[in-house]
């Protein structure tokens, strides 16, 4: 399983959820996203997370790369802010 974990703030996250989240601009069942989370910071709620979750490396690679083109278009409109992007391999997971 492998996870991009993305975080940036939004200026308004109503309007971001809606326009840039829900929209579904890039496809996220066709480029391989399993399941997402999305997430906001405690007392900072305009600053967003959010995992999205693949089977293999080359998909995560690939939304990789069309989230970071997409990005630039989404802040020169000020969708949102400078982002961050991590990708991870899980390599366990467990019930405690």
């Amino acid at each position: 399983m492998f996870v991009l974990h993305m975080e940036h703030p939004v200026p308004d996250y109503d309007a971001w959820k809606q326009r840039g989240f829900d929209s579904d601009p890039l496809g996220r069942k066709q480029m391989g996203v399993l399941h997402y989370r999305i997430g906001r910071r405690s007392g900072e709620p305009n600053k967003v997370m959010v995992e999205l979750e693949f089977a293999t490396h080359d998909a995560a690679t690939r939304m990789a790369g069309a989230l970071q083109q997409m990005w630039i278009g989404a802040q020169a409109r000020g969708l949102i802010g400078p982002p961050s992007l991590v990708a991870y391999e899980i390599v366990e997971a467990g019930e405690p």
